[in-house]
């Protein structure tokens, strides 16, 4: 009987929240997103008062913020991380610029969407299942929790304050509850939104965010620990219901389910922060912070009343530096790869390239970001274990392939005849050497391009790799730039380009390379050299057979490849060209006869792009270009002009042939200043200038010269610019200095970007 009484009495205690002293807090925060950084202010506020928090559990975002906070992480630091650049961009899945490998990026391109396929299945493409790129989230992760995983023995009881978080298991319709093993597991897995971030798989099953069953895991505090008084951070609510013609709300009404988030006894306490602060809006995390700060602090008298224990800052900062002394240096002497067959583990492995003993987290990193960077790689979840017997860690990489073949498809939609499209397919072959087949094609009125490449990686000590390829590109330039509803005149300088060559490639450190080229090639140029021409007339002609060897050195850490607002630039080119001009006259031309010359000259170009300050929400940065050449003059004017370098500063320009910016010798400079009104809406104002050794013109017989008059030509752009998930919107006016007409309007909408031109690039 009387132990009988004594469980009745238990458990009627446990079930009714006693209040007294010796009480156990719990302490529950709920998923939402970028709003749950109002946990932050709201644990902050509790520690400023006294109030002692004994066990943890939290959802999604909330399971972030807690393992932090439950890892020994002080408020103070939890802030700092949650307000910084590198959070933002882990929110926003972008990689640090000076992680980027520039030595595996391919050339830019004017891909905006890829379909991914299975040599197995053709038939069903894979679309992606998440927004945001999760490699530096899951790096981040490992580092972040791994030491006070270790310092826990992977028994989340262990931790500073036992800890519990929830993911969801979609298949069975349930929640998982995470109570031991890897901490940057569980919270990767509790915090994976529906396609936004990648889910995972752990111990076999695929999981989700854990808001979707249990966004508020107040049932897991109280059954998990019992305590006797439970205070909640809530910044979510369930979903409204679905409406008929509003399918994101009809889809998360399907994957969600409702939440509890009630008190479930009286002895508990549910601090509720308002704010206008979006899921996905991780730029207001001061502005969440802050709310849950007050919200917290307009509830303390009641918590305080509830809550009869206190906890002073000294013996918090104690138990917090009692646990953080058991923290192991992330140091590493064993690398596991798994989720691969055994011949590509060897190339991970060789790209690693590590001699014997051990390796700190900072090298680690840049390895794996070199890694990652492979285009045959979709994903790292890189996991870190104590090994107690060597004092080192053991790093398990459990890769995740890409599809063997993408299909991506582009372009630029505009209001001026640049319309094109780009199709390219890429094939993937992984084994001891990495292998990409690659080809595309351009198709437009005013450009068309065809393109095949072969791509062999070899991850030696010093990785390199070679790159065969052929490229056929056609440039026709219009007399008249015409919108779609006027009538284009006939075209009056066609560039056609043929070259098959080979690429060798190394890398300098993360963001440069030097890559080595050989081509031969026929440059075959179509154009009339007078305004007055008929459709019935035939055009010169000037055809260039040539070997072209080029050595150029990249540095890049640019955030985009078209309308870029924060990195660097910086690119030396040596070139060598050799061959023979022939010159075939029109019907428009005086001299009838064909002349052959052989031709050879050397050209070296520098280019630096620099956004490098800011002012407010100005960002200023600027350019420099030079070309010296020995490059001559060939049979007439216009060839030469067509045959000289170019500035091309802004997307437009690309599309306009202007003599006025095309020389042998020339430096060229200019400044940009974007104005930043959201992360994807940019004013951006642009102003170039341009000077020639040396402008191209005809003598009064008609024969090229260079007119030795230093007069500098502008350039001038203005333009609203919405970076699209798929590719940028802008809407420009530009200005281009004794061009017939100076002034431009133009809308486009995708990437003005070519394939590489022989003999300008």
């Amino acid at each position: 009987m009387r132990t009988i009484a004594y469980s009745f009495l238990t458990a009627l205690l446990l079930l009714t929240c006693h209040i007294g002293y010796g009480q156990r807090v719990g302490i529950v925060l709920s998923g939402g997103g970028a709003k749950a950084a109002a946990h932050v202010g709201f644990l902050k506020a509790l520690e400023e008062n006294g109030v002692p928090v004994n066990y943890i559990a939290g959802a999604s975002m909330g399971s972030i913020v807690g393992a932090m906070y439950a890892s020994g992480y002080t408020i103070q630091e939890i802030d700092s991380i949650l307000r910084s650049d590198e959070y933002l961009r882990m929110a926003r899945g972008e990689v640090d610029r000076e992680l980027k490998y520039y030595y595996k990026e391919y050339n830019d391109d004017a891909g905006m969407g890829t379909l991914k396929f299975s040599k197995g299945n053709l038939i069903n493409p894979t679309l992606p299942t998440n927004l945001v790129n999760t490699a530096l989230l899951d790096f981040n992760f490992m580092e972040g929790f791994g030491q006070a995983s270790a310092a826990a023995h992977y028994d989340f009881d262990s931790l500073m304050i036992p800890f519990r978080c929830v993911a969801s298991d979609v298949v069975n319709k349930e929640q998982v509850v995470f109570r031991n093993g890897n901490l940057s597991t569980a919270v990767r897995a509790s915090m994976t939104y529906p396609f936004y971030v990648s889910p995972i798989r752990v111990d076999g099953q695929l999981l989700f965010d854990g808001g979707l069953y249990n966004n508020f895991p107040s049932n897991v505090v109280y059954d998990d620990f019992l305590p006797d008084v439970i205070i909640g951070s809530n910044v979510s609510s369930n979903e409204e219901p679905p409406v008929e013609d509003d399918l994101f709300s009809q889809l998360r009404s399907m994957v969600i389910y409702d939440t509890n988030f009630e008190t479930l006894c009286e002895q508990m306490i549910i601090v509720e922060p308002k704010m206008d602060v979006g899921t996905f809006d991780f730029d207001d995390i001061d502005l969440a912070i802050a709310e849950g700060y007050r919200a917290a602090m307009e509830q303390m008298d009641s918590i305080l009343i509830m809550v009869g224990d206190r906890a002073s800052k000294e013996e918090l900062a104690k138990k917090r530096q009692a646990f953080r002394s058991k923290w192991k240096p992330l140091v590493f002497d064993e690398i596991t790869i798994s989720g691969m067959e055994r011949s590509e583990r060897g190339y991970v492995r060789r790209f690693i390239n590590r001699k014997k003993g051990s390796i700190g987290i900072k090298e680690l990193e840049k390895t794996y970001f070199r890694v990652y960077a492979d285009e045959k790689i979709k994903a790292i979840r890189p996991t870190a274990t104590f090994n107690e017997q060597t004092g080192y860690y053991r790093l398990n990489m459990d890769v995740q392939k890409e599809k063997d073949i993408f299909l991506s498809v582009g372009g630029n939609f505009s209001s001026r005849p640049l319309n094109m499209g780009y199709v390219n397919v890429r094939y993937n072959l992984f084994g001891r050497v990495s292998t990409t087949i690659n080809g595309n094609s351009y198709f437009g009125k005013f450009y068309g391009s065809a393109h095949l490449s072969s791509r062999f990686d070899f991850p030696t000590r010093i990785p390199f790799s070679i790159e065969p390829y052929i490229t056929l590109n056609r440039w026709d330039y219009f007399r008249s730039f015409a919108t779609f509803f006027e009538e284009v005149r006939p075209s009056f300088i066609v560039i056609n380009e043929r070259y098959a060559g080979l690429r060798f490639r190394i890398p300098v450190g993360n963001k440069g390379r030097i890559d080595l080229l050989a081509n031969a090639a026929e440059i075959r140029d179509d154009y009339y050299q007078t305004t007055s021409f008929l459709a019935t007339d035939t055009a010169d002609r000037t055809r260039m057979y040539a070997g072209i060897y080029d050595l150029m050195y990249e540095r890049s850490t640019l955030n985009r490849k078209q309308f870029a607002n924060s990195g660097t630039f910086l690119k030396f080119q040596l070139k060598y060209t050799n061959g023979e001009e022939q010159t075939i006259p029109g019907s428009t031309s005086a001299n009838r006869d064909t002349i052959k010359t052989r031709r050879e000259w050397f050209m070296f170009k520098a280019k630096y792009t620099n956004y490098f300050t800011h002012l407010g929400p100005v960002k200023i940065g600027m350019t420099l270009e030079g070309v010296a050449s020995s490059q001559p003059l060939f049979q007439n004017t216009t060839a030469s002009q067509i045959a000289a370098q170019r500035f091309q500063p802004i997307p437009e320009s690309t599309a306009f042939f202007m003599p006025q910016f095309r020389a042998h010798n020339y430096a060229a400079g200019g400044l940009m200043f974007v104005t930043q009104f959201t992360p994807s809406l940019d004013l951006r104002l642009e102003g170039y200038s341009f000077v020639a050794s040396g402008r191209i013109m005809s003598d009064v017989d008609g024969t090229p010269i260079y007119n030795r008059e230093v007069q500098p030509f502008y350039i001038g752009s203005a333009s609203f610019v919405y970076h699209s998930p798929v590719g940028p919107l802008s809407l420009s006016a530009n200005y281009y200095a004794q061009k017939e007409v100076p002034w431009s309007f133009v809308f486009n909408f995708g990437y003005l970007i070519f394939n590489r031109s022989v003999r300008h690039n």
